[in-house]
């Protein structure tokens, strides 16, 4: 059952690069064809500094960089096996880039437990290497007992 008392608290920080292979692999696997997306040299002749990345993309970040991931959540109360990746958004604070080395912090801002159902909101704030606020993910997750 979903742990009221860690509403505020946050998870100790991890680390992640946005590798290049990542990017297109990402890409690769959603299906888009768009060569921004998969080739370092189109980028460029399109006006970009690299590949792009697509708005998606950083929901992978708390799963290849935070290993603790899962563990984080059954602390607060979370029962892992039954869990529902409900809703995500992103606010981009500034430009992400291959090579990007980035922090991420995450925070339960809001939870409640009722009848069965768990429900918790977590944000991850990440900072990339010169310090930059560049990116805020918030994602719904959701436990039916």
């Amino acid at each position: 059952m979903f742990d009221t008392s860690s509403i505020g608290k946050s998870f100790p920080a991890f680390t992640i690069e946005v590798e290049r292979a990542k990017l297109r692999e990402f890409a690769l696997a959603i299906g888009e064809s768009d060569d921004i997306y998969h080739s370092r040299e189109k980028a460029l002749e399109a006006g970009y500094t690299d590949i792009q990345m697509l708005p998606t993309m950083p929901t992978q970040f708390e799963f290849w960089g935070n290993p603790g991931w899962m563990e984080r959540l059954r602390e607060i109360g979370l029962n892992t096996t039954r869990l529902l990746h409900a809703e995500q958004e992103f606010d981009y604070l500034g430009t992400i880039q291959p090579g990007d080395v980035l922090s991420g912090v995450t925070t339960v801002l809001e939870g409640r437990a009722r009848r069965g159902l768990d429900m918790a909101t977590l944000e991850t704030r990440y900072t990339n290497q010169r310090g930059e606020e560049v990116l805020a993910a918030r994602m719904k997750v959701v436990v039916r007992e």
